[in-house]
């Protein structure tokens, strides 16, 4: 097998070598930043943790690109959307254009807090233009509400080539009802100060009889800074404040290859939503109001839904969104949610302070679960959580914290600071106390686990260290520990997450890295005594892994990218186990209107507890971050075609062979054979 993906892999890298360099190297750099920092963010997370959030953060992130902050003209909340700027960064470059404008990009480096690689997050998503005000009295002209307008039309069509059991089954017997195509569109049109939006989307085995019948429909019409009025949607959208103790919806960079700049949150306040996630949003009227002290209010009222106990009573909404079988028809928006609530911010000399809060009330009676984990969550109808926020600077350090309360007494704080240590040293440091009975479900803060914060405490450290212009050292320690049961066990438990990583950049062409990670964590497992009885006791699941990492840009047109990484991981009680991927990986772009991503993989693990992850380039706004396991190859072929100067096009065709086995997945989801297959084509239409 190895050499087989040796020989494969040498032929790919000629056959590409051989295709002149066209483009030129800022715009190679440009495009591959926005990718990189989206792998960073989620390469090192399980795929189910990171999908509720990561298609939004994958779209934030993109539209941000494509509609770069004017870092001449630009506010304080518009400065805080750019990753890698903080409160302190932000202000400093205020300060600094009110000597003078800045005229290129690269001035950014002479802003005080800003080095190589701060820039280098940020550079994407920033641009240079003009300092004139924008007319402000105009509102009743229609120029004003059309200045900047373009219009975005989407079409998405993916699909799984194998067939699953679902299809085979009669709709009797609890078959898919549809086909197994997934079908995603999207309507948009933008000016510089408003937004209209239609998304509509169809998972695989859900029904598509014609235009209006999507099983999912969001829509928006929004006003976009007009004056002090910032924001007002009607319609879809979503809401970020404070450090995400209250409300965070819209995904955020958390633990991985980052280890500073990622552990505070910039609030993004209220967006217009147009995201294919069906459940992290809310449905109504928002609108925030004011400058230097900032209203926000905000009214949901949608249908979710959730199984049913016995009557009015219902488990928590799902969050799957699908409605592929009669029976999962039969509970489609069962339940009805209303949500309210706002927010207040003021900008002091100090810095930002902020209370936000709302109340949630739901149709049915939410019962709790029935594991022993489930005991301290959310039961009952009605629901509030208040918080209180702030960032600001102390010196030369960036602080920032949260404290919030639930209605039944429960507390959730984070705060930390970020700062220099020298001038070649970042530092990171944070603290988090969820209780076990803190409830806040439409909460997102930082910590170990990806849902809400709940039941933990945990300290984090991180450094990183320019040894020199060539050497970055970096690396983070998280200890952490859970109160009371997570699922799984029975008593509280605990451990520590440490990663550390060595990048080097040879040159502008070559770039290394050599990343180490080891987990341990508590874990139950049971024994059987000398009398022959089974004994619950408490050991510890130790996981580590070693990645190698090689870049080089043959020219300024292909990029090739080797890795290699090990894993090994020793469930508490059991033996050890290993795991193995090395893969080859080649763009190119032939001309400036194509760029071709491939990649060929192996991967060896003994189970799934072995698992490795790659992240893979993919269809526009498609965040594909693929767990492999067992024996096996993976190879896939992603191309981007701008066609014309209105329409761009995507496609992507992937396959994964494993060996020694008969065939794949379980229940409804089982696919006879070894391999698994998938293709997806995209059109976008921009005018």
């Amino acid at each position: 097998m190895v050499q087989r993906f040796v020989r494969i892999s040498f032929f790919l890298a000629f056959l590409l070598m051989a295709l002149m360099p066209i483009t030129s190297w800022a715009q190679q750099q440009d495009t591959t930043t926005v990718e990189e920092q989206l792998e960073r963010a989620f390469e090192e997370l399980d795929p189910e943790e990171s999908g509720l959030t990561g298609e939004q953060l994958t779209q934030f992130l993109e539209d941000l690109s494509s509609n770069p902050i004017n870092i001449n003209r630009a506010g304080l909340d518009d400065l805080l959307q750019v990753p890698g700027i903080n409160l302190k960064i932000a202000r400093a470059i205020i300060d600094y254009r009110g000597g003078k404008p800045f005229e290129t990009r690269e001035e950014l480096l002479e802003v005080s807090g800003i080095g190589p690689a701060t820039y280098r997050r940020m550079q994407p998503y920033v641009t240079v233009g003009g300092t004139g005000a924008q007319f402000r009295d105009m509102f009743t002209r229609p120029e004003y509400w059309l200045s900047g307008r373009k219009f975005d039309i989407f079409s998405r069509y993916q699909q799984d080539i194998e067939q699953r059991e679902g299809y085979r089954r009669p709709d009797s017997l609890g078959g898919y009802l549809g086909s197994p195509v997934k079908y995603y569109q999207r309507l948009r049109m933008t000016t510089n100060h408003l937004s209209v939006n239609l998304t509509q989307e169809k998972d695989p085995g859900e029904t598509l009889n014609g235009i209006n019948d999507f099983d999912y429909n969001s829509g928006h019409i929004a006003l976009i800074d007009n004056g002090k009025l910032n924001d007002l949607v009607i319609g879809d959208y979503s809401v970020s404040f404070g450090q995400g103790l209250v409300l965070w919806s819209g995904g955020a960079f958390g633990k991985g290859r980052e280890v500073t700049g990622t552990i505070s949150k910039n609030e993004r306040g209220i967006k217009p939503y147009s995201s294919a996630q069906e459940t992290d949003y809310f449905q109504g009227v928002a609108a925030s109001y004011g400058e230097k002290i900032e209203l926000t209010a905000f009214y949901s009222d949608r249908a979710r839904t959730a199984s049913i106990i016995e009557g009015d009573t219902t488990r928590f909404p799902s969050s799957a969104g699908f409605h592929r079988t009669e029976n999962e028809l039969e509970r489609k928006d069962n339940i009805n949610q209303k949500t309210y609530g706002g927010r207040v911010r003021v900008d002091t000399r100090f810095g930002l302070i902020g209370a936000t809060g709302y109340y949630n009330s739901f149709s049915s009676y939410i019962a709790q679960g029935t594991s022993i984990s489930n005991r301290f969550d959310f039961e009952g109808s009605d629901h509030s959580v208040l918080g209180i926020d702030y960032r600001g600077l102390i010196r030369n350090a960036f602080v920032f914290g949260e404290v919030a309360r639930s209605e039944n007494g429960g507390l959730g704080a984070i705060a930390g600071l970020e700062a220099p240590v020298g001038e070649d040293t970042e530092l990171a440091l944070s603290y988090r106390n969820y209780q076990r009975d803190f409830q806040s479900f439409f909460a997102s803060g930082f910590g170990e686990r990806s849902s809400a914060p709940q039941n933990e405490e945990g300290f984090y450290i991180g450094l990183r260290h320019d040894l020199n212009q060539k050497i970055t050292l970096s690396g983070y320690f998280d200890q952490y520990r859970f109160a009371s049961p997570t699922f799984g066990t029975t008593q509280a438990t605990g451990g520590f997450d440490m990663l550390g990583m060595a990048e080097v950049f040879f040159n502008s062409r070559l770039n290394v890295y050599l990343l180490l990670r080891n987990e341990i964590q508590d874990e139950e497992y049971v024994v059987v005594n000398e009398i022959g009885k089974e004994e619950l006791r408490v050991g510890q699941e130790k996981r580590s892994s070693i990645r190698a990492n090689f870049e080089y840009y043959v020219s300024p047109t292909v990029r090739l990218r080797s890795r290699v990484e090990f894993v090994q991981n020793q469930e508490a009680g059991g033996e050890r186990e290993d795991g193995f991927l090395i893969y080859q990986d080649l763009r190119v772009q032939p001309t400036p209107k194509l760029r071709i991503d491939g990649r060929i993989s192996l991967f060896d693990t003994d189970s799934f507890t072995t698992r490795v992850y790659q992240f893979e380039s993919d269809l526009l706004y498609v965040l594909s971050n693929t767990v492999l396991y067992d024996q096996g190859q993976r190879a896939y072929i992603a191309l981007k075609y701008d066609a014309t100067k209105f329409a761009d096009i995507w496609f992507k065709y992937g396959i994964t062979i494993f060996e020694d086995t008969q065939s794949l997945g379980s229940g409804l989801g089982e696919v006879q054979g070894n391999k698994r297959s998938s293709f997806g084509l995209q059109v976008r239409f921009q005018f």
